[in-house]
């Protein structure tokens, strides 16, 4: 039986996916530099609960860190997640890519 924090993580791994999904299709209409950052926030985002959801379920919560840096793996997606909404916030609304 799984723990209700567990459950938790199981939601938000399902839920960040379906985002992901979401603006994945949205990027595929509009094709624009500012969908094309909210598509990879929404993928750092959803390999971030990936992440915990390891710990969660397979580490007893212990951490994963990047290799000789000590840096939480889940906290570097989330930095690369916060960096990607802010440059789609940066970004000109007409800015197309291919064309």
């Amino acid at each position: 039986m799984l723990s209700t924090d567990a459950v938790i993580h199981v939601l938000l791994v399902a839920f960040s996916s379906l985002v992901l999904s979401i603006s994945l299709l949205a990027y595929g209409e509009r094709r624009n530099t500012r969908y094309l950052s909210l598509t990879l926030a929404f993928t750092f985002l959803t390999m971030s609960q990936i992440v915990e959801l390891v710990e969660t379920l397979f580490l007893s919560s212990q951490l994963v860190l990047i290799p000789d840096t000590g840096i939480h793996l889940s906290h570097f997606f989330d930095f690369l997640m916060l960096s990607s909404f802010g440059f789609a916030l940066l970004t000109r609304k007409g800015n197309n890519l291919g064309g």
